[in-house]
């Protein structure tokens, strides 16, 4: 994606009062685009300054200071001195302009872009909403968090971000130690899960058969009467297919039924990220496929060994600046090679 000189468009913009329409056909970006930044930045159009044919006298134009409009780039107005004084979440918005992230090419306000910009960096999904300035507690939070990142333009936002994030940090020391601490540490359960969950009967009125709604067993109740059976039995409406078993259940005892579950990747957070390495498909369907665990854990180990002092034969407490590249590298190909073994 190419970069818009969004300096250029501003000058025209505001000095020669050119519309944002003909500025959007000259540089091929939308109108739309230019009218969100300039309403977001308080472009002021048409500054161009008059020259007036009244006389002035010398003395008067000597003494006269003229002052000039500053114009604003679309960079970051922050000075460096004072971005470092925010706290780190705040910070992130200035530092993206090195990935060449531009809002507005994306059709963002600049609540969603720190939004997308903060979970591009790692943030949980309800962190980078609430540090983006939205309002919301709990399950809402959560469902409006999970909701923005569905919407096309942050999610298409989110994705080169994270390209972006992964090519600059590409086989880094500090990278691929993480990457194997999180896949190390990473919680499976957050990707794939096998659950226990109650069955019809566990919560019906005296334990008979529950049904989702009344929709539900009027269909069964029809099919019943055209086959010539008897009237389903009825335990009640409101049947949760993920509620916990009741251990006073007579039909399954208290260990309800197995129920797999698969998360939805495309909103993994944290380490579950790094542990999930895509889906494949098979002759007996959908495989789930995650790093291996052990190999990373093996590989840390291979680190930590490699930071013994060779005259002393004891381990050395050093940061993960004072690793060796070689070290990096040889973990990063031997992570590689098993996770080659693994197709």
């Amino acid at each position: 994606m190419s970069k818009t000189d969004w300096e250029a468009i501003r000058r025209e913009y505001e000095t020669d009062g050119v519309s944002a329409r003909k500025l959007a056909e000259k540089y091929g970006i939308s109108h739309t685009a230019i009218n969100q930044k300039a309403k977001a930045e308080g472009w002021a159009k048409g500054v161009k300054k008059k020259v007036s044919t009244k006389k002035v006298s010398t003395k008067k134009l000597e003494t006269k200071k003229v002052e000039t409009r500053k114009v604003e780039t679309g960079k970051s107005r922050l000075k460096s001195d004072d971005r470092e004084s925010l706290p780190e979440e705040k910070k992130q918005a200035g530092r993206e302009q090195d990935l060449g992230f531009e809002p507005a090419e994306f059709g963002l306000s600049e609540k969603q872009a720190i939004f997308a910009e903060n979970v591009a960096a790692g943030k949980k999904l309800v962190d980078a909403y609430r540090i983006a300035g939205y309002e919301g507690e709990g399950r809402t939070a959560h469902s409006n968090a999970s909701r923005m990142l569905r919407n096309a333009r942050v999610f298409r936002a989110v994705s080169f971000l994270r390209d972006k994030r992964q090519q600059r940090l590409s086989l880094t020391e500090e990278e691929i130690i993480h990457q194997l601490s999180a896949i190390a540490s990473a919680n499976p359960n957050e990707i794939v899960q096998h659950r226990r969950v109650n069955c019809r009967y566990c919560w019906g009125e005296h334990h008979l058969y529950q049904w989702r709604d009344i929709e539900e067993f009027d269909k069964a109740a029809e099919k019943a009467s055209k086959e010539g059976k008897d009237e389903p039995e009825y335990g009640g409406l409101g049947f949760v297919e993920t509620g916990f078993p009741n251990a006073d259940c007579p039909k399954c005892n208290g260990e309800g039924e197995g129920q797999f579950y698969a998360a939805d990747t495309s909103q993994l957070e944290g380490d579950a990220r790094w542990l999930y390495a895509g889906i494949k498909q098979t002759q007996h369907g959908l495989e789930i496929r995650m790093a291996s665990q052990e190999a990373a854990r093996r590989e840390l180990l291979k680190l930590i060994d490699a930071r013994k002092n060779p005259a002393t034969g004891k381990n050395e407490k050093r940061g993960a600046a004072e690793y060796s590249p070689d070290d990096y590298r040889v973990a990063a190909t031997n992570l590689e090679d098993e996770f080659k073994d693994l197709d």
